[in-house]
């Protein structure tokens, strides 16, 4: 059974979606897809260059196979549906993070197992077999992204001046509300981390796996001739993972609680680090409007 904060997660996320479509209008999505290079560009960027740079920077760090395996699972999952709300807060592209979020989560229901199978399989030396939770997947597709951002737009729609006008206001309460989710993220998944020497190389890994993701997106969006907002969607595409997903194939199919601990010590400092640079953007890009 799901713990109160693992259940207001979801909920929070359902009104933030809604700002995000409040924040997009069709013409987006048909710019995004005249330019289909950034899609496919970032979603094979996340596939292949992730799983290689986790891969990479285990070995460095010398990180345990359990650590290492978790750290992969992390790296194969999909984008976080929270990633389009930063890419919101940030002034980032909204709507390429929402098509690289949703094209990632389709083709995760394929790559996923596949990724993450081949990996724990030479790490672990198990023949490890186990579904990945698709009845999950689509939920988060349709219910958490597709419908609340549908719904927005269409309010954009109808009143575009009204939609526009409180648009400000609607991103100043996403940021407490992504800073509660965080928290209500972090309190759910501590009683499951390692303490001392353990806990300590799975946070350094964490941050430093972070800041590598972060690095890939944005010098690949940069290789491919992309402009800086497009550059720093990329970044928060490649750094920002499924959370929830990582957890429930390490613990739920796998019965691994170690395979977690990765994926904890993220919760606690590498996903809160996405969202600062997230909100240290937004706060630069509208004392730059103002101006």
């Amino acid at each position: 059974m799901e713990s109160a904060p693992q259940l207001l997660g979801p909920l929070i996320l359902l009104p933030l979606m809604f700002v995000v479509g409040l924040q997009l209008t069709l013409e987006d999505f048909r710019r995004v897809a005249a330019a289909p290079v950034a899609v496919v560009g970032g979603t094979l960027g996340q596939l292949l260059l992730l799983p290689a740079m986790t891969w990479a920077l285990a070995a460095a760090f010398g990180l345990s196979p359990a650590l290492t395996a978790g750290a992969l699972l992390l790296a194969a999952t999909p984008g976080a549906g929270m990633s389009n709300v930063m890419a919101a807060v940030s002034g980032a592209n909204v709507a390429l993070s929402v098509t690289l979020t949703a094209v990632a989560s389709a083709l995760s229901v394929l790559t996923f197992p596949l990724l993450a199978a081949f990996g724990l399989g030479v790490l672990l030396g198990d023949g490890l077999d186990f579904e990945v939770p698709v009845a999950r997947l689509v939920s988060q597709l349709v219910f958490f992204l597709a419908l609340p951002i549908a719904a927005g737009m269409w309010v954009r729609a109808r009143r575009p001046e009204a939609s526009i006008r409180y648009v400000g206001r609607a991103n100043r309460i996403a940021v407490i509300a992504i800073l509660v989710a965080t928290v209500l993220g972090a309190v759910s998944g501590t009683d499951d981390l390692p303490s001392g020497r353990d806990l300590a190389w799975a946070v350094a890994g964490a941050v430093s796996w972070t800041g590598a993701a972060m690095s890939i997106g944005w010098i690949l969006a940069t290789l491919l001739g992309l402009d800086e907002r497009d550059r720093f969607t990329f970044l928060i595409e490649f750094s920002a993972r499924n959370l929830a997903l990582t957890i429930v194939v390490a613990v739920g199919s796998l019965g691994r609680l170690d395979l977690a601990v990765f994926a904890g010590a993220y919760s606690l400092t590498g996903f809160p680090l996405v969202i600062l640079l997230a909100l240290l953007r937004g706060r630069l890009v509208r004392r730059a409007t103002a101006a």
